[in-house]
């Protein structure tokens, strides 16, 4: 007879999604968009990738939306971890200043980033968090919204891809 392993167990803090690591490399995955009434309003094929500036000291990270309609949307990400779990961000469009944080294992950041016509004051707040639901494998959510009145839903994998 040979010894079981329980595959389930992992290690302390296995499964805490830390984007400093996590985007480091490519990441390929697939998305859909829900309207504010849980409707189907698009989907989406997700692609990220990543290195390490040691001029910045940061991980720099380009996160691209190709959706089932053409459109095309890219991210720019510049994130470095600063102390108890907070992170640093920066995104092309939405700016300087954003704050990342863990919760629990979860990473949790909340912005505002224009949309189209919607800038200024009536770019739309996006709440986006991550967690992991297998080794390499995480799942992010979405929650877009508009002066406190919800938009829509992200709902989205990102895979881990060797190189």
């Amino acid at each position: 007879m040979g010894t079981t392993v329980d595959t389930r167990t992992n290690f302390p803090g296995a499964m805490t999604f830390r984007p400093e690591l996590f985007f480091l490399g490519r990441t390929e995955g697939h998305g859909v968009v829900r309207d504010p009434l849980g409707r189907v309003a698009r989907r989406c094929r997700v692609e990220t990738i990543g290195d390490y500036s040691t001029s910045r000291s940061a991980i720099e990270f380009e996160e691209v939306f190709t959706y089932d309609d053409g459109e095309v949307d890219v991210w720019r990400w510049v994130m470095t971890q600063g102390s108890n779990g907070m992170y640093v961000a920066a995104e092309a469009v939405a700016g300087a200043g954003i704050t990342g944080y863990r919760q629990d294992e979860d990473y949790v950041l909340t912005f505002r980033r224009a949309v189209g016509p919607a800038k200024g004051l009536l770019s739309p707040s996006f709440k986006t968090r991550f967690t992991m639901v297998a080794p390499g494998m995480a799942l992010k959510t979405v929650q877009v919204s508009l002066l406190g009145v919800p938009l829509g839903v992200m709902t989205a994998t990102h895979q881990r891809v060797a190189d």
